[in-house]
């Protein structure tokens, strides 16, 4: 059973978890707090934990050991224990780095955080900025993806062909894991903590066709179904506007210009799976 999205801090039913929530509110050194994971977009189960990002000013940041920076609280009483709260203390610096940030999961959390608290006004924009997928440059990051997904098969079929089968199933690995990464990029979404796959691409409404030839691949590693994986990606990113996946040359030279010292950047983050 799922449970229902959480508002503010008065809808935490975990005395334990609602409890340090409140007391790290009322602090005024405590610029906000984003209540993200599970709870925030409804996965949750019944006994999930709440998850948060705390942002204190940088002077109480400096002041905190970094052990300290990350909270865990267990249930009073219970055997074994069990999690109820998972909060990450930040300084304000770390939105602005998460906005910069070449990662995903980076930004993925902000996709459905909720601001439960405050204090500069500021937080809900600063949200809403990390957790847009930017439109510039989303065609590039498709082909590099592609790129990597493609490099990774030559690789899987020439293992195979040495009869090097540890290699070539490393090679079929990366390969089906960009196809995954290259599908949340042409849904233009940043691409989940996997443990939501399922419940992401779902969300997504992934068709079912898409969703066969993904299970196999990721269900069933070979060559034979990354093969499937590949074509059927191709033929997304055809109907999606990328007509450079249509010519070798064209491929070639975007492969290359993955090189360029200005494109370094984004080619990092992009090859990032």
């Amino acid at each position: 059973m799922l449970t229902s999205t959480v508002r503010a801090i008065h809808d935490v039913h975990e005395p334990r978890a609602r409890a340090w929530m409140e007391a790290e509110a009322a602090r005024p050194d405590t610029l906000g707090m984003i209540l993200v994971g599970s709870r925030a977009n409804g996965w949750g189960a019944p006994d999930s934990d709440y998850d948060a990002f705390v942002y204190v000013t940088p002077e109480r940041y400096r002041e905190i050991a970094v052990r300290d920076t990350l909270v865990w609280l267990e249930a009073e009483g219970e055997f074994p224990a069990r999690v109820v709260g998972d909060f990450s203390i930040f300084t304000s610096e770390h939105l602005e780095l998460h906005a910069r940030s070449p990662l995903d999961i980076d930004h993925w959390p902000y996709v459905d955080g909720i601001v439960l608290h405050d204090r500069t006004g500021d937080l809900e924009k600063l949200r809403r900025r990390i957790a847009a997928f930017p439109d510039a440059g989303w065609k590039e990051r498709a082909l590099d993806k592609y790129l990597t997904l493609g490099g990774a098969y030559g690789y899987a079929l020439k293992s195979d062909v040495a009869g090097l089968d540890a290699q070539r199933q490393l090679n079929i690995f990366r390969a089906v894991l960009a196809g995954v990464s290259l599908w949340f990029t042409l849904q233009r979404r940043w691409a989940p903590p996997y443990k939501w796959l399922t419940a992401e691409i779902e969300r997504l409404e992934i068709r079912p066709d898409t969703r066969g030839i993904l299970d196999g691949a990721i269900l069933n590693p070979s060559i034979d179904t990354l093969t499937h994986l590949r074509d059927h990606l191709k033929t997304e990113m055809k109907y999606a506007g990328i007509a450079e996946i249509a010519s070798r040359e064209a491929l070639l030279e975007s492969f290359a210009a993955t090189f360029l010292p200005e494109r370094a950047a984004d080619g990092y983050r992009n090859l990032y799976l």
